[in-house]
């Protein structure tokens, strides 16, 4: 029989023990915990790696970008051909992508099909052979969208198979396909293979290019004078209703595409036909003459100014802020306002006054049909408010909406507020809306 001590002795080993063993495990259970942390540090920081090289790499390619895309702009504002600058397009994008394939497709004459007219990396055979069914695939997707489509976009083929006449069925998967607008719509597409950067990240990119050609095409086509009369108001010099929308539904799309804003603003002559009832239509003539020119002088490059129709007029304000706008089209109706106008057989020069409507997109509209309307509404408070004034159409959701640092003025006595409008003094905008119809 063992002794008390040695009990105790034994007792206290196995306490011992016992301690020893929960100590193990718990360093163990504390060296894994340490070893999965350290494993998580670890992948974490191989993520990080990984994103700060992807990082350095994306900044090099928008830097190279960035240097490419003013020459390649460069290019397509000289003096050429219009059958030159798909060429340039072409061989630009191919080095701009490092694409294999880059190529200009174009309608058949008398048909919907398109055909290969300039390309690089193409079979030989195709160029002016090869028939491309418009409504199958990708590249119809894109037609009916009339925007950059890639490769990543789901639904590409629309539902609908694609025939062995079709890009797909001719073994050919473009990344880009990218409509080309001339005048009077799609004038070709520009297709792209092979690029091995993001897609998504070269989309916006590929949209330059397109709008590059397309400008540089509309350009040369107005320039040819076989062409001019087509697509200019003979009186004014400026664009006619036809191609100003034509432009118009070009650049919603460009907007949509690089996610900016665009306003157009509409206005017309306060007052027209007592010029013409007490001088002439030979007088209303130079009235208009003159106001044309004073908007055509004070546009940017990329904007548009046509000529609606009577006396009626149309600007397009290309990227910009409800702000600019507003401060563009009030600068204008003041321009035209102290502008001495010359009638012929007159001692005294005429002095006429305007008033413009004007809409953003997409805040009060994303088609032209949309911006149109909001316009004409603007323009329509406008002449109810007492004209030689611009307005803002209304928002949307019929809230009035107020520019920075602009104020409603009280109504003068005797004028009556319209239904949600403000009356303000001239050059000044107005909200609301009215249900009396308007006069020049």
């Amino acid at each position: 029989m063992e002794s008390y001590p040695f009990l105790i002795a034994k007792s206290a080993l196995l306490v011992l023990g016992a301690v020893l063993i929960i100590e193990y495990v718990i360093r163990r259970r504390t060296l894994a915990r340490e070893s999965d942390q350290n494993q998580k540090k670890q992948q974490q920081l191989s993520s990080l790696t990984q994103q700060m090289v992807a990082l350095k790499k994306d900044l090099a390619r928008k830097g190279w970008i960035a240097d490419q895309i003013p020459l390649f702009a460069k290019k397509m504002t000289e003096k050429l051909s219009r059958t030159s600058y798909p060429a340039i397009a072409v061989r630009s994008a191919k080095e701009l992508f490092h694409a294999d394939k880059v190529g200009f497709f174009t309608p058949v004459e008398g048909g919907s099909d398109l055909t290969l007219e300039i390309g690089v990396g193409f079979p030989e055979d195709w160029q002016g052979k090869v028939r491309i069914p418009s409504d199958e695939g990708i590249l119809g997707l894109s037609l009916r969208k009339k925007t950059v489509v890639s490769r990543g976009d789901t639904q590409s083929s629309g539902g609908r198979r694609s025939s062995p006449r079709s890009f797909e069925g001719l073994g050919v998967l473009p990344d880009f396909i990218a409509p080309v607008f001339g005048i009077s719509g799609i004038l070709g597409v520009l297709v792209i293979q092979g690029c091995p950067y993001p897609l998504e990240g070269e989309r916006k990119y590929v949209s330059m290019v397109a709008d590059l050609l397309s400008t540089a095409v509309q350009n040369a086509m107005l320039i040819d004078t076989s062409r001019a009369s087509v697509w200019v108001d003979h009186l004014t010099g400026v664009s006619n209703r036809f191609y100003f929308l034509q432009r118009f539904e070009n650049e919603i799309r460009r907007a949509e595409n690089y996610l900016q804003t665009l306003a157009l603003f509409m206005f017309d002559i306060d007052k027209f036909k007592a010029v013409n009832d007490t001088h002439g239509h030979r007088a209303g003539d130079e009235v208009i003459k003159k106001v044309a020119e004073i908007v055509r002088q004070n546009i940017r490059g990329s904007d548009l100014v046509g000529r609606f129709g009577g006396d009626e007029f149309m600007v397009l304000i290309t990227s910009t802020t409800r702000e600019q706008a507003f401060t563009f089209a009030d600068n204008m109706r003041e321009r035209i306002a102290t502008n001495d106008i010359r009638i012929p057989g007159a001692d005294v020069p005429l002095r006429v006054t305007i008033s413009g409507g004007l809409a953003i997109y997409p805040a009060h509209g994303q088609s032209t049909t949309e911006l149109l309307r909001a316009t004409d509404e603007a323009l329509y408070i406008s002449k109810s408010q007492g004209r030689n004034r611009v307005t803002l159409a209304p928002s949307p959701d019929g809230k009035n909406e107020f520019l920075a640092g602009q104020e409603a003025s009280p109504a003068p006595p005797g004028t009556e507020r319209g239904d949600a409008g403000f009356v303000l003094e001239a050059g000044e905008f107005a909200l609301g809306s009215f249900d009396e119809g308007r006069e020049s």
